[in-house]
């Protein structure tokens, strides 16, 4: 099974700064124009903020509804002593249990990147894998092997706190091992956000987006106009349908004054 298409939305608040309680927020392509008239900083290094929200599971492929998983998140950011230099990568990786058709625990509210430093666009990378075995044992293993790097033994990666280069290059040494057999690779999307996209792209801007498979376990198709947002979680639209694996993740933009 090759890896699951995915598509991103933005959750469109109209005139509300802030999502309201009870209140149905439809969701919409991050291409859409809607997204054109909303305001971003105008600086030439903008700041960028992202937190985690929900991490819903409807179906892993495993042989049983309690799923051990792993998602990482990689972004590209500048350094701050040296703006016009090149970007580096930052990697947030968190391990995490759940049966089939919940919520993952530890997403509330969980803030991954903060003070992104970037220009006019970033890369956001989106990896979800199926693990076979218990995380700990792989992270603690890779760890074993660049014990000579002192930085290495300071990290808590199990934690999931985001790490500029050494952490990267350490997950991606831990996530080579997991390759058991081509389902534990569920997502590897690389949306690119751009404050002004080419007609057809994302928009980056401040809110909530919403990545989601457009297949759910059922085989149904999951569309735009199939999802509600409401007091923080998706839900389907007037229909019997059943959520697909989604994120709800927040962006936040500002200015960076040098």
């Amino acid at each position: 099974m090759s890896e699951r298409a995915l598509e991103i939305g933005f959750v469109n608040l109209n005139e509300d700064k802030r999502p309201k309680r009870n209140t149905e927020y439809e969701v919409v392509s991050a291409s859409s124009d809607l997204l054109a008239d909303l305001s971003y900083p105008d600086s030439d290094i903008k700041k960028m903020s992202v937190d985690l929200f929900k991490l819903y599971i409807d179906n892993l492929p495993d042989f049983t509804s309690d799923n051990e998983g792993l998602i990482k998140i990689q972004v590209d950011t500048r350094n701050p002593q040296d703006l016009d230099g090149e970007t580096n990568d930052a990697t947030f990786a968190s391990e995490f249990q759940v049966s089939d058709g919940s919520h993952a625990p530890t997403f509330l509210y969980r803030g991954v990147f903060r003070n992104v430093l970037l220009r006019d666009w970033v890369n956001l990378r989106f990896d979800l894998y199926e693990l076979d075995t218990d995380s700990s044992v792989y992270y603690e293993k890779i760890k074993s092997v660049l014990g000579n790097v002192p930085e290495i033994n300071n990290l808590d990666v199990l934690k999931g706190i985001p790490y500029l280069n050494l952490a990267t290059n350490l997950f991606e040494g831990v996530i080579t091992t997991f390759g058991k057999n081509p389902d534990d690779h569920i997502w590897g999307e690389v949306p690119l956000l751009e404050l002004e996209p080419i007609p057809g792209s994302a928009f980056l801007r401040t809110g909530i987006y919403v990545l989601f498979e457009r297949i759910n376990s059922e085989d149904e198709d999951i569309r735009f106009e199939d999802l509600l947002y409401v007091n923080g979680s998706l839900i389907i639209n007037g229909q019997e349908k059943v959520l697909s694996n989604h994120l709800i993740f927040g962006i936040g933009l500002k200015a960076h004054n040098v």
